[in-house]
């Protein structure tokens, strides 16, 4: 018996087949295939199939797969024609709805078995409807009640299910397999492993369409605790191979949603679809993408070519979506944590040309929780947003009011509507004081405070001792703590502060990335100080409260006056010592020098508290440490200090 690895198992896009000394390799530009000595099934238990692995190189990457090897008695039938009965075309067969009729007026078994003696030939659409009868027959309560020529008849049923079976097998229409494949039925299952071998058969002789082998491999990963199913899983990428062509802008989505039951393939396949993806983008309808989307999401696919591809696709086709339809492209790409400017500009063009007439607030909701999430500062989307507040407050639920307040203050934005914005925010949350959550209500409020906005009767309620006792979790009333210490330094108005001194503060941690680049930069740093007993490495400010927002990178100050024996409250003082902050990249509003609220409050409480501010740019200062450019950091320290803020 030989091995034989079909022609046509190898087919990809612009291949080209060579053979020397018996050793078949196929190269493309994308792949290289090169099998692996063969290896028989030493279960023995399959004599169709053969098991193997083959090596393919796709660029700089080598992977070894699965592949299932034809078993052939004869070399001649490589390239054989399809039998006369093969090629039966549709109408050699009687209309398959027409034959259903015909055995459906079967009462019993004998009814079936004298129809099928009455057949000049068996087509298998004949031998398909004749074991659909069966089955149903079977399935009828009465079925049981069977006199003795009926029993007879039973005990032949199975010999000739047999011979129907493999009338079945035999049709071209890989459509009826599949049906027979994906039907519930216990009446079929012991005759199913027949027709995921003969299915396999299709796939090495490359006859089923993307489609069908989509709905085999979605079969076979429903089933992968059966083994042999599981087994076939991942021996079915040649099939997508070397059909690559077929794939287009509506069956794509199907064989990205056939990834996930994938393992040691996945990767060809991802591949294949990454380049069609390029080649389709264009194409694909809004549907599609979204479910080209959510298979994303179930992967956690990351790829910068492929999202590149769907920011693209966005900005091209945002005047045809609807609001669900962007909703779930931008939440989706949210939960990716994907953005480019393609996006943003689409998200921008569609606030501009449709945003007076959005009526759903969660796709505000979703579009300021884009913007949360990638820190986008962009006037046209923000003002639109605020905009639609303005005019639609009342459909907004409170659990909603904290994705509608707090974007703008993090990100440092006052919106054009602020004139009616912020008054209507102080009575909404006033109003609906009762409704809303602790969390919530401390982040919005804080929100107002970035912006310089300052809700003293909102706070006092807060901090009421009634409305303390229902506040249970530490890290909440930390931003109580600060809320009051915030409102106590700005406004002078503020009755506060209105909380005990807080005697169980935690230690506050310096971020890892500023700690490293201050022990780089450590030399030079001392230099401009004048001297290592000039300056403190991550001074907490005394009697505030114990966050980041009254933590200093560094602070320079005279020699002897380190952090410990500096008195914060002295007034004479002021001006003399400098706070060094170092901002780290999510600071920033992206793409922009725009530091973000917690980071604006930061450097105005401190100028309160008296002290000069320095802000340094991370990026910068890891820039100039790479680059080995000691006198270009100096200058940037010694500039940045000359130009200290002033305090207040």
């Amino acid at each position: 018996m030989a091995l034989v690895l079909r022609r046509t198992y190898l087919k990809a896009k612009n291949n080209i087949l060579s053979s020397s000394n018996g050793n078949i390799s196929l190269s493309c530009p994308m792949l290289t295939f090169a099998p692996r000595t063969f290896s028989d099934d030493k279960s023995g238990n399959n004599p169709q199939f053969s098991t193997s692995t083959i090596l393919i190189e796709n660029g700089f990457n080598v992977q070894e797969l699965p592949v299932a090897i034809k078993k052939l008695k004869d070399l001649s039938d490589i390239d054989m024609k399809p039998s006369e009965e093969q090629t039966t075309s549709s109408h050699d067969s009687l209309s398959y709805q027409l034959i259903q009729e015909e055995f459906n007026q079967c009462l019993d078994l004998r009814d079936v078995f004298s129809l099928l003696s009455k057949c000049t030939k068996i087509t298998p659409n004949i031998a398909l409807g004749a074991i659909e009868r069966i089955y149903d027959l079977e399935k009828n309560p009465n079925f049981l009640n069977l006199d003795s020529r009926a029993m007879q008849i039973n005990l032949a049923k199975g010999a000739i299910l047999d011979k129907l079976l493999k009338v079945v097998m035999k049709t071209e229409d890989t459509r009826t397999i599949l049906d027979i494949l994906n039907t519930v039925s216990s009446f079929m299952e012991p005759f199913k492993y027949k027709f995921h071998d003969e299915l396999l058969l299709r796939v090495i002789d490359n006859k089923l369409c993307i489609e069908q082998l989509c709905e085999f491999i979605t079969f076979l990963i429903k089933n992968k605790n059966d083994e042999k199913y599981s087994e076939t899983i991942d021996k079915l990428w040649i099939g997508f191979v070397a059909k690559e062509n077929d794939i287009n802008e509506s069956n794509i989505v199907q064989v990205f949603g056939i990834l996930h039951g994938l393992k040691v393939s996945k990767r060809i396949i991802l591949a294949l679809l990454e380049q069609k993806l390029c080649d389709l983008w264009f194409k694909i309808k809004a549907p599609v993408m979204q479910e080209i989307l959510s298979s994303f999401v179930l992967e956690k696919y990351l790829s910068v070519q492929s999202f590149g591809v769907v920011g693209s696709w966005l900005f091209a086709n945002i005047h045809a979506l609807d609001e669900d339809s962007l909703l779930d492209v931008i939440s989706k790409l949210t939960r990716l944590k994907y953005n480019d400017n393609q996006i943003e500009k689409a998200v921008e063009k569609y606030l501009k040309l449709k945003g007076s007439k959005i009526e759903s607030h969660v796709l505000i909701v979703g579009i300021l929780n884009y913007c949360m999430q990638f820190q986008i500062y962009n006037k046209q989307i923000l003002n639109s947003c605020s905009e639609y507040f303005v005019n639609n407050w009342r459909i907004v639920p409170p659990s909603f009011l904290k994705s509608f307040i707090y974007p703008y203050g993090y990100l440092h934005f006052n919106p054009a509507t602020g004139s009616e914005f912020w008054p209507l925010i102080d009575k909404i949350l006033n109003d609906k004081f009762d409704k809303l959550s602790a969390s919530d209500l401390s982040s919005m409020v804080l929100s107002l405070i970035y912006l310089g906005k300052y809700p003293s009767t909102l706070v006092c309620r807060m901090l009421s001792p009634e409305y303390l006792t229902k506040v249970r979790n530490p890290d909440l009333l930390q931003k109580f703590y600060l809320i009051d210490t915030a409102m106590t330094l700005e406004y002078e108005k503020y009755s506060g502060p209105l909380l005990p001194k807080n005697q169980w503060s935690k230690p506050i941690s310096q971020d890892f990335r500023v700690k490293n680049i201050l022990e780089k930069i450590m030399e030079p740093l001392v230099t401009v100080a004048g001297g290592q007993d000039k300056l403190s490495m991550a001074v907490s400010i005394p009697y505030l409260p114990s966050d980041e927002t009254y933590l200093l990178d560094v602070m320079l100050h005279s020699v002897g006056l380190g952090s410990k024996t500096f008195n914060w409250k002295s007034k004479t003082v002021r001006n003399e010592n400098i706070a060094i902050l170092i901002h780290l990249p999510d600071h920033y509003c992206s793409n922009s020098d725009h530091l973000i609220g917690p980071q604006v409050m930061k450097k105005s409480h401190l100028k309160i508290l008296g002290m000069k501010v320095v802000s340094l740019k991370y990026s910068l200062l890891s820039q100039f440490y790479t680059s080995y450019n000691k006198s270009g950091l100096e200058k940037y320290l010694i500039e940045s200090i000359n130009n200290a803020e002033q305090c207040v």
